[in-house]
């Protein structure tokens, strides 16, 4: 647990959830995703500090190697279903005193906000992608504070989405590579949540560790790794095709879900 390096802030209160929906169903289900090279947990920022909440000292891990060009990494767009989306886009930011463009052209990478229309917010003064990021997070909750409900979708998704209209309000982050994301954490600076979607070849799901396991003080790496490998073992993988959506999330890579 000491060698993981998260990557994003968490949401205190989710990780409250996520740590009493552990404890009653003793075991964790899916496992952090792990850059294997520098121990950047790349994904499961969330269940990482819910092991840590709940004092286990291990946690399941994927290791990737995130140099592969199949490693992908794109940023989480946030979406909205607002009416008048174009006057409420303008009165928000206004609010925030951020001074932008309003456009209709198509989506550089810089813009703020995303309506109905085709119209595009690019700001004029947020040129930092980390301060842009941490500007996107602070509109969102303060629209979602206005009892407005928030999807996340990769940037991919939700471009298609505003583009066929089926969304009308939609907050971009800006884009981070994977060379910057490892500049980050070595500079010890967290992104704000779910700033980041990365996408790799194929996800395990669903390993559904005990929770026993991962508490145990007495056992040595070794045991511990030798143990979730004779338990995964027993299991049946299911292959699901990139697009699938599990628990409410579509995930764009293949996935493996262990069954029972």
């Amino acid at each position: 647990m000491n060698l993981l390096k998260p990557h994003e802030e968490v949401v205190e209160n989710l990780v409250h959830k996520l740590s009493d929906e552990m404890e009653a169903e003793r075991e964790v289900r899916d496992p952090l995703i792990v850059d294997e090279k520098d121990h950047v947990i790349l994904d499961g920022m969330h269940r990482f500090a819910a092991l840590k909440k709940l004092k286990c000292c291990y946690a399941p891990c994927c290791l990737i190697d995130y140099d592969n060009p199949e490693v992908k990494v794109e940023p989480w767009f946030r979406v909205f279903d607002i009416e008048e989306s174009e006057e409420f886009a303008e009165r928000l930011l206004q609010e925030f005193d951020v001074k932008y463009m309003k456009e209709r052209n198509e989506v550089t990478g810089l813009e703020i906000i995303l309506v109905s229309g085709g119209i595009r917010f690019t700001p004029t003064q947020l040129t930092d992608d980390v301060q842009r990021a941490r500007r996107a997070v602070e509109l969102e909750k303060s629209i979602s504070g206005r009892g407005y409900i928030v999807e996340y979708q990769s940037s991919t998704v939700a471009i298609q989405r505003w583009r066929s209209t089926d969304a009308n309000f939609v907050i971009p982050l800006p884009g981070f590579s994977k060379q910057r994301i490892r500049k980050l954490v070595g500079e010890g600076m967290l992104l704000p949540h779910k700033a980041t979607c990365h996408i790799i070849p194929s996800r395990p799901l669903r390993l559904d560790v005990p929770l026993a396991l991962l508490r145990n003080e007495a056992i040595t790496p070794e045991i511990a790794n030798s143990q979730l490998t004779q338990l995964l073992s027993s299991r049946k993988i299911i292959r699901r095709p990139s697009g699938s959506v599990i628990d409410g999330r579509r995930y764009e890579e293949e996935l493996l879900i262990f069954a029972n």
